[in-house]
């Protein structure tokens, strides 16, 4: 008898601890998690084809007295998906400046002279700073050469990854524009959010034959048409929280507008049926009265003395008011 007692008291307690374990779950508030911003190519279909149409360039090498000035740049390329792009550059002009190496041309493996050719290069849309709204391609996300090329007999590369700031942000557009700049010998910005909203670094270098890697600064300014308008979307985790916490509250007043209109209609109902009640039992009480009066009426026609008394008795007793309790 005691352990099935115990039994039933261990069943009880862990039906209690799972209630409460739900309960404190379905408690937890609806923004534990945070909220995540949007950015993507907001557009009917993929893929998108562009082409950028940039001026001069100039890069610098850290460390290095003389600087890589092309004349004009152009690309070509295609939004391939929501955050994605692919495109390949051509850069004509090209030629060493200052320093110890300058006035030697510069250009790619089978391309013209003073031209430089870019292979493909991959870009993904990320934001910048979501604090200023600022958003960019970080191209070459997964670092690697995208650039190699010769400037008077010696060897250059190029390794990404590294920004480019766009805009507009948040308009339909098929006009763009995309930028590089650089501090010194440091492209600025340096830094994008990832996923999470932590900081990321996007520090592209450069690499001359038997020289040691350093960081590079290059500038540039493209403007980027698209063959079908679009919009860059850009909506910070801050903004998407706020529309969740007005939705929320939204909601949350609905639902009491809902619950205080179906109060009101239960109270309605109640006091319809309450009024209904009362009308019925006033019903009954005439009839009663009505029925009493003729009763009492056929007594004194027909009864005297002792008998009229006790008709009248029994008239009342079967006719006479009710308590309302009864009538029910």
């Amino acid at each position: 008898m005691g352990r099935g007692r115990l039994r039933g008291g261990r069943t009880w307690a862990a039906c209690v601890i799972g209630v409460a374990t739900v309960a404190a779950a379905a408690a937890l508030p609806t923004q534990a998690m945070a909220a995540s911003p949007v950015l993507e190519f907001a557009t009917p279909g993929f893929p998108v084809s562009f082409t950028a149409e940039g001026g001069p360039v100039t890069a610098v090498l850290a460390d290095f007295d003389t600087t890589v000035h092309c004349a004009a740049s152009r690309g070509e390329g295609a939004i391939t998906g929501a955050r994605s792009t692919l495109s390949t550059y051509d850069f004509t002009g090209c030629e060493t400046e200052g320093g110890s190496k300058g006035g030697a041309k510069c250009g790619s493996a089978g391309a013209n002279e003073k031209e430089i050719r870019s292979p493909l290069i991959e870009a993904e849309l990320v934001f910048v700073d979501q604090a200023t709204r600022a958003v960019g391609m970080l191209l070459d996300p997964h670092g690697g050469v995208y650039l190699s090329f010769e400037c008077g007999g010696e060897n250059v590369k190029a390794l990404g990854p590294f920004l480019s700031p766009v805009g507009p942000i948040n308009q339909s557009s098929s006009t763009f524009t995309a930028s590089l700049g650089r501090l010194g010998a440091t492209q600025v910005p340096s830094e994008y959010e990832g996923p999470a909203g932590e900081r990321l670094q996007a520090i592209p270098t450069g690499e001359r034959e038997g020289g040691t890697p350093g960081t590079t600064g290059v500038e540039l300014s493209f403007t980027i048409h698209t063959s079908a308008p679009l919009t860059v979307r850009a909506v910070t985790a801050a903004e998407v929280e706020a529309k969740q916490r007005t939705e929320e509250a939204a909601a949350r007043k609905r639902e009491e507008e809902a619950a205080a209109a179906r109060k009101r209609a239960e109270e309605e109902a109640k006091a319809r049926e309450a009024a209904q009640r009362q009308e019925e039992e006033l019903a009954a009480a005439r009839r009663r009265a009505r029925r009493l009066s003729k009763a009492l009426k056929q007594c004194r026609k027909t009864k005297t003395g002792h008998r009229r008394v006790h008709c009248e008795r029994r008239a009342k007793h079967r006719l006479g008011p009710k308590p309302a309790a009864y009538l029910r």
